[in-house]
């Protein structure tokens, strides 16, 4: 049996075509490989679930190329996601975020959150600008680890069942460090590529910034 076909990261219109097809397809992602649907494709979506059998802490995660794009996942965006995101995008951070239900389907499911991240590689950002958000979820191999070569997100779908594989090359390292921004303060779910005190270091500086500003724009700022 033939596998999917393989493309070049430098040539996203093929891609770009499967994914408006409502196809799945691999691409490369923060921390190893991913399988990737458009997320106003439930079949797709459904599909992805089937195919991408991963660790209870591996959930759906929605990754967008475009700030604007997350904001309009979330029914609420906190201040405290406005900081991490600002600082930490685009790179291996995810937030948790309320979901806004007339944003379509729940990619979680019957999940009220919903995982959101602008990965550091270019390629999977650029589908999203290009396209729309993509659902997505991490390959990984029966221990758990992820599945970084393409040769080996190859070799697994040899029989139909995602239409291509985006060749990014390998994708080793870490994950990306989730954090949950329905609750204040924000609490660090999962440390993968961006230690916890990363997470605490912006979140300080930018209490500090906003105390400033406050101090600035005081009623007594022209007192003598």
């Amino acid at each position: 049996m033939t596998g999917p076909r393989v493309v070049g990261i430098r040539r996203p219109d093929e891609a770009l075509a499967a994914l408006a097809d409502g196809q799945v397809i691999a691409v490369p992602g923060d921390g190893g490989y991913q399988l990737a649907a458009r997320h106003d494709r439930p079949d797709a979506c459904a599909q992805l679930r089937a195919l991408a059998s991963g660790r209870a802490d591996d959930p759906l995660q929605v990754v967008v190329g475009r700030r604007a794009q997350a904001v309009a996942l979330a029914s609420v965006w906190t201040e405290e996601a406005g900081l991490l995101t600002d600082r930490m995008w685009p790179g291996p951070l995810t937030v948790i975020v309320p979901f806004r239900h007339e944003a379509g389907d729940r990619p979680g499911g019957g999940d009220p959150v919903v995982h959101i991240t602008m990965p550091a590689p270019r390629a999977l950002r650029a589908l999203c600008r290009d396209g729309e958000p993509l659902v997505v979820r991490a390959l990984r191999r029966p221990d758990g680890s992820p599945i970084i070569d393409p040769a080996e997100v190859a070799a697994r779908f040899t029989s139909p069942g995602i239409a291509l594989i985006v060749n990014g090359g390998v994708c080793p390292g870490a994950g990306p460090t989730v954090v949950d921004c329905t609750a204040s303060p924000p609490a660090v779910c999962r440390v993968g590529a961006l230690p916890e005190s990363y997470v605490d270091a912006a979140l300080m500086m930018g209490n500090r910034r906003r105390k400033w500003f406050r101090r600035r724009s005081g009623p007594d700022i022209h007192a003598r």
